[in-house]
């Protein structure tokens, strides 16, 4: 039960959280618009309401009953859509100069964006964390969330440099897992993944230390 209120109240202090740098995000990236009179970056927005979607299904599912259909559907898309969430730091390739200004803006907007991801995509990790504890033992709830980490980190690379989309599991699911089969013993992308996998667990472990030492006090 004391873990339960944990989620619950956790729940409700990074929902305003999570409003907040999303506020901040789309504010900049319509500021950037307006003053450029493009829509270059515009994608970030649809980026950004992807990587809430992980957020959205681990809601859902710490409030459904473990064991049925309904729970395994909303993890089944929660690891799905988890990689979309720290998917945005890899935006940082769309980072040109043009002049000093609009660079130094650019990479504030573009730090905003990855940062209101890594934030939904670390709480989300953490509800489920909280899931794992209250079934297996320590060690193997945080074994489990490692190996996400990395799962994480290869469903990047898919993304970024093999250009397949979450939904593509579905619409196009023989090409996507011969692919998946072709490249995961690559040196490429297995650097890409230990990488971007260890740079997430690393976030991840900060972010859910300092919420725990925070709940303590």
């Amino acid at each position: 039960m004391d873990r339960l209120l944990k989620i619950y109240f956790l729940n409700k202090k990074q929902d305003t959280l999570l409003i907040i740098l999303s506020i901040l995000s789309v504010t900049l990236m319509l500021l950037r618009v307006k003053i450029t009179h493009e829509i270059y970056l515009l994608f970030l927005i649809w980026n950004l309401f992807l990587a809430f979607l992980p957020y959205f299904f681990s809601s859902k599912l710490i409030e459904t009953i473990p064991g049925t259909f309904r729970f395994y559907g909303l993890l089944f898309l929660w690891l799905l859509f988890l990689p979309n969430s720290f998917y945005l730091i890899t935006d940082f390739v769309h980072l040109h100069y043009i002049t000093n200004l609009q660079f130094g803006y650019d990479a504030i907007l573009l730090s905003c964006f990855t940062i209101a991801g890594f934030y939904a995509g670390c709480v989300s990790m953490m509800q489920i964390h909280f899931l794992l504890e209250l079934k297996y033992v320590k060690q193997k709830a945080q074994t489990i969330i490692i190996s996400i980490s990395y799962l994480s980190a290869f469903g990047i690379y898919l993304g970024r440099i093999l250009r397949f989309n979450s939904w593509d599991i579905l619409t196009n699911p023989i090409h996507l897992l011969t692919t998946i089969l072709e490249t995961v013993f690559k040196t490429e992308s297995i650097l890409f993944t230990i990488a971007l996998g260890t740079l997430i667990l690393i976030v991840y472990q900060l972010f859910s230390k300092q919420n725990i030492r925070k709940s303590h006090d």
